[in-house]
């Protein structure tokens, strides 16, 4: 499981539905608790999980590699992903909201990560 973040002032609904014509994929499917909301789709193997905790720095509280700033966590799951692959879906993501993209996190198992600290920036942002 990947692990990317970024900061977007958009609602959780319209941020997913952004990505839903991005990647193609199924509308999302939406839920909450305690502190933030989240939103699932799938399609084939690739599954994109969004959540927008309702304060900002919740998601730092949670994960401590994730920068400071970002409000959105997204987490993709697929059978077999490559790095030049991740790299891409957040260059997509990044381009999509004129925005910088985190890569902060490769969850491997249960306590197994490797942390990353990548930058991806959209190809016309000057951040």
């Amino acid at each position: 499981m990947e692990y990317l973040s970024l900061y977007s002032n958009l609602n959780i609904e319209d941020f997913c539905f952004r990505l839903t014509v991005v990647f193609n994929m199924p509308n999302f499917t939406f839920d909450y608790e305690n502190d933030t909301k989240w939103g699932e789709s799938k399609k084939d193997d690739l599954i994109i999980n969004v959540s927008r905790p309702f304060e900002i720095g919740t998601l730092q509280d949670w994960d401590n590699t994730i920068p400071d700033g970002c409000n959105f966590g997204i987490s993709i799951t697929k059978s077999k992903i490559e790095l030049s692959e991740i790299e891409e879906i957040g260059k997509l993501i990044a381009d999509e909201f004129d925005t910088s993209v985190h890569y902060h996190r490769t969850w491997l198992a249960p306590g197994k990560n490797i942390n990353r600290k990548i930058e991806i920036k959209a190809s016309y942002n000057n951040n």
